[in-house]
């Protein structure tokens, strides 16, 4: 007697990494919906997640689960023929699709259809016939595009997680992104015995699975390589993606097996006004907009009114990806695999050229816009929008410093994006696109004037006055000889800035006031209205108070007209300086909260590292000297990336020293170096909090309520030595996903969201 088999799945032939959270989204979906379709661009690991799904699903269907794979099938009439077959049912006269309902009729059965994006309209009808025929059937689908029928509930697989890196290179938060490095590293073991990602190189493997989009595939092809190339040289080769990621699995579906075969696959099943667009959205970085698409991408054989609908099918055919913000305007995106693709296929030439020079232009205008409108309530928005297009506007002035005859646009577009270098903190991009403007286009022009005043400021926020009055100079030379008006009239403004940040205050005094004769200025351009409360700053120097109030004040009642924030929230910094300064130490707090509310809004580091700063004087002014200290030693390490800390301002640093005395004399060795180790483990927003009185003691001792297990501590300490997770659980001999769960328990317990809060808790547990 024979037993007819219930099911079929190929057995894993490679570990399976990662995807917890995935397994457990698409599971819950399958308990809700009986037709869950997995989404998702070329090698995101549609396949993979939904036979790890099906195959934990099994006992739940006692009428099996079925793998019908239908990449190779070519005509939609064979789908029901082939699904037949896979199940094992014999031919009848009545068809395929009568053996079907016939046999899934009163069986709770799941089957999982792979690869169904060329059969849409062969499949859909397929599988609502069935789903209609059969109450306890459940159909779980993989394709780049939805079915398209009533009931689907669709999840777009995303790529894996990969951690961030800060600007020195640093990575960010270990446990968070480890899947991608995990697969790299099961993968190019296979390859390489004994590889490992470690401190040495874990920096690299993030940068590689950066480039790679977090994509299954391509760091799978990539860690082939690891028989002949370290990770640094399959780095430097990635240039060339489609030619080095092409030793795939030959077992494989065809379009499978190579990562330019995955991406064609996506290609070919494009209309043709959806393969120009894809071609000529490739002249993007890091996403785009729905107008800057119709701007950039219209004509030769693309109509206005095509540029929406293409979008639409490219996203339905995840291609393009629309990213989630909880803001009105939608936001798409290539990855770097796709958008490389695309860039291929628009063939370089004029036609490329065009396309750069009109995504030059529509980011040009754009930032000009947001200098222009700076002044009104709008600001955050407009800070938020150009850091979204931080890539872009990147993009737009590389073409302007390598295209022969763009240089003038390089200057006009580096100059507009100042309230971006500055409010942002971008001082360094700012410096190194300013710099690069100025050397691809030395004629004098108005542009050029403009960009060295704008050049002079941020090198002079920068600690660098020296070279900002020489650039000052040689603006007010260049606006003097090409009778540019404007830029004369705003070089006081800026002169003053430099010259307090470079300690001359009597020079700054005389700057300021000529720049405050300028009502008009003053009261229309949100960097000249910064002059007020600059000067006011000098006034608490000079002890002149009264003044220093009345100049705040007048900066508010400027605000307050055009609903700004940005210049309010510096005058009410100093006014908080000046309470302080006053013994008003209520006063003094209730100013530097207010400004820090808004400078979080803004997200301006120097704006929130000056303030944190501030109420660190204030802190130990008043006895509370271990919050001073964690404060002030935060802000030294946050300040480390803007430049000279505190601008070196000398005022500045005498407070900052007398607050670090004063907190010294009041606590012990002990109490001082916790303070220390807590404040270093400090983010940008942990001190906000902290400064603000919302940070909440999450570190534990032996008395706290909530405690470490033993096991926890033992890996904690681990931590702070600096060992991954795949080292801690090689050296306490448990699996690698039980030293994840033991650090994610780690993290949840004390309240951090750092590897670095941890160390310093580890530490301050020592000490005590």
């Amino acid at each position: 007697m024979t037993t007819r088999r219930v099911g079929w799945l190929p057995d894993d032939l490679t570990s399976f990494v990662g995807r917890r959270d995935a397994i457990a989204q698409v599971k819950r979906l399958l308990s809700e919906s009986r037709l869950v379709t997995l989404t998702g661009v070329a090698g995101v690991g549609k396949s993979r997640l939904a036979c790890r799904v099906a195959r934990d699903l099994r006992r739940a269907f006692p009428g099996g689960v079925w793998l019908v794979e239908l990449a190779k099938v070519t005509e939609s009439e064979q789908i029901a023929g082939v699904l037949a077959a896979s199940l094992g049912l014999r031919e009848q006269s009545s068809g395929p699709e009568d053996a079907l309902t016939a046999h899934l009729a009163g069986r709770r059965t799941l089957l999982l259809l792979d690869g169904c994006e060329h059969l849409l309209d062969g499949c859909g009808p397929l599988v609502r016939q069935l789903l209609d025929a059969a109450p306890e059937l459940r159909v779980l689908v993989t394709s780049r595009s939805p079915l398209g029928i009533a009931g689907e509930q669709m999840w777009p697989v995303p790529p894996m997680s990969v951690p961030r890196l800060d600007r020195q290179g640093n990575v960010v938060q270990r446990t968070v992104g480890a899947e991608s490095l995990e697969l790299f590293a099961d993968r190019a073991a296979a390859m390489l015995p004994g590889f490992a990602v470690g401190p040495g190189n874990e920096a690299l493997v993030v940068r590689l699975c950066q480039q790679l989009d977090g994509l299954p595939l391509a760091i799978e092809l990539a860690a082939v390589w690891m028989r002949s190339l370290s990770v640094e040289e399959i780095l430097d080769r990635l240039a060339d993606r489609y030619r080095l990621l092409t030793t795939g699995d030959r077992s494989a579906a065809p379009h499978h097996r190579t990562l330019r075969a995955a991406v064609e696959w996506s290609f070919d099943l494009c209309s043709p006004v959806e393969r120009a667009l894809w071609a000529r959205l490739s002249v993007f970085s890091g996403g785009f907009e729905m107008d800057a698409a119709e701007d950039v991408c219209v004509g030769d054989g693309v109509a206005a009114e095509e540029v929406f609908g293409g979008i639409a099918g490219l996203v339905d055919k995840s291609v393009l990806t629309r990213e989630d913000r909880n803001d009105a305007r939608a936001r798409y995106r290539l990855l770097k695999t796709i958008r490389e693709y695309g860039r291929e296929r628009l063939g370089g030439g004029g036609r490329e050229l065009a396309l750069r020079r009109r995504h030059r232009d529509h980011y040009l205008m754009l930032a000009e816009h947001v200098d222009a409108e700076w002044l009104g309530p709008n600001q955050v928005e407009w800070l938020t929008r150009l850091r979204h297009e931080r890539e872009n506007l990147a993009a737009a002035l590389d073409f302007c410093l390598t295209e022969p005859g763009e240089g003038q646009e390089g200057l006009r577009m580096a100059a507009a994006l100042r309230f971006l270098w500055v409010a942002d903190g971008s001082l360094r991009d700012g410096r190194r696109w300013l710099d690069g403007a100025a050397r691809v286009a030395p004629e004098p022009t108005r542009e050029r004037a403009r960009a060295l005043a704008v050049g002079g400021l941020v090198s002079g926020l920068q600690g660098d006055t020296r070279t900002a009055r020489a650039l000052l100079a040689e603006a007010r030379a260049t606006a003097e000889d090409t009778e540019a008006r404007d830029v004369l009239a705003s070089l006081a403004h800026t002169a003053g800035t430099v010259e307090l940040l470079g300690n001359d205050q009597r020079a700054a005094v005389e700057q300021l006031d000529e720049a405050l004769r300028g009502e008009e200025l003053l009261r229309h351009d949100g960097m000249a209205v910064l002059s007020l409360p600059n000067r006011a700053l000098l006034a608490v120097f000079a002890g002149d108070f009264e003044r220093a109030v009345e100049l705040c004040e007048r900066c508010r009642e400027i605000c307050e007209e055009h609903g700004e924030l940005s210049a309010r929230s510096w005058a009410e910094t100093v006014l908080g300086l000046v309470r302080w300064r006053q013994g008003d130490v209520a006063g003094a707090v209730a100013l530097l909260h207010a400004a820090l509310r808004v400078k979080r809004l803004f997200g301006d580091v120097m704006g929130i590292v000056t303030a944190v700063e501030v109420v660190a004087w204030v802190e130990a002014s008043r006895g509370r000297a271990a919050s001073a200290v964690r404060l002030l030693t935060a802000v030294e390490k946050l300040w480390q990336p803007l430049g000279a800390h505190l601008f070196g301002v000398e005022p500045y640093l005498s407070w900052h020293a007398d607050a670090e005395a004063r907190a010294r004399q009041r606590l012990s060795a002990a109490e001082l170096r916790s303070a220390r180790l807590r404040g270093a483990a400090f983010g940008l927003d942990d001190a906000v909090r902290h400064a603000l009185g919302e940070q909440q003691e999450a570190y534990s001792d032996a008395r706290a309520p909530v405690a470490l297990t033993p096991r926890e501590r033992q890996v904690a300490r681990l931590v702070a030595q600096g060992l991954s997770n795949r080292q801690i659980a090689e050296q306490l001999v448990i699996a690698k996903r039980t030293s994840d769960s033991h650090i994610e328990h780690i993290l949840a317990k004390l309240g951090f969201t750092s590897r670095a809060q941890i160390s310093a808790w580890v530490a301050e547990q020592s000490a005590e």
